[in-house]
């Protein structure tokens, strides 16, 4: 008698795990588990010892906040990353982005999942451009996004639509930047006041994110927050 479908896949997955054992995604390094990252790469992700309690982004111990978030509102209530955009987060971020790696993005889920703040009741992520969708078949802050509602039992919902095409904003100045994302999102549905989770990969100026919270905001829903894998300021 064959053995039974589940049976069949945990004998399959003993073999093939036999002949071809996981290997680190970043060094090549043999891994042990389902795991994306061997335990020296692990070792290597930088983590702020003290966060602007609004962006997330490292500080100063002994700030409470960055300097931008001392002189800026911002849409959502608060924010966190698990580091700065560098070395292995950076080479993890890619591989979701750009390959669509759901081992990878569950893994990334999971370190930001434990930085959540608050009461959120659903999750979403911000949208991608249309075109950009259907060139890669897949996008990576709905990887992430789905991944982080697992980790925390939440729901994961597509609550908003991007209703044009991001603008270029490498080498705008920062207030451009800003500027520039006014009005690109809007809500797909209304909401009842729930607070939500807002997931993206990478946060910059907090423009995306900010945008994002403040359509969520006008579309009923409540306080946001925002998780991302990685902060660009404050890498050195």
């Amino acid at each position: 008698m064959w053995p039974s479908t589940s049976r069949a896949a945990r004998w399959l997955a003993g073999w093939v795990g036999l002949l071809f054992p996981p290997h680190c995604v970043v060094c090549g390094r043999e891994v042990e588990g389902p795991t994306p990252l061997c335990g020296e790469c692990g070792k290597e992700i930088r983590r702020w010892e003290a966060v602007c309690q609004v962006c997330g982004v490292g500080i100063e111990p002994g700030l409470d906040l960055c300097p931008d978030c001392a002189v800026e509102a911002r849409s959502f209530a608060w924010a966190r990353s698990i580091g700065p955009y560098e070395g292995v987060v950076r080479a993890l971020v890619l591989l979701v982005k750009y390959e669509g790696e759901r081992l990878v993005a569950r893994f990334l889920a999971r370190e930001m999942a434990e930085l959540a703040m608050g009461e959120a009741k659903v999750v979403t992520w911000v949208p991608p451009d249309p075109l950009r969708l259907k060139k890669r078949g897949f996008h990576g802050a709905e990887l992430l996004g789905r991944e982080v509602a697992r980790a925390l039992g939440l729901p994961a919902r597509p609550l908003l639509r991007k209703l044009a095409p991001s603008p270029e904003q490498v080498g705008r100045p920062r207030e451009e930047r800003i500027k520039a994302m006014h009005g690109l999102f809007s809500a797909t549905k209304r909401g009842r006041g729930e607070p939500v989770l807002l997931v993206d990969d990478v946060m910059t100026t907090g423009a995306t994110a900010s945008e994002a919270a403040r359509a969520l905001l006008a579309g009923g829903f409540g306080e946001v927050g925002v998780l991302t894998c990685a902060h660009t300021a404050g890498k050195e």
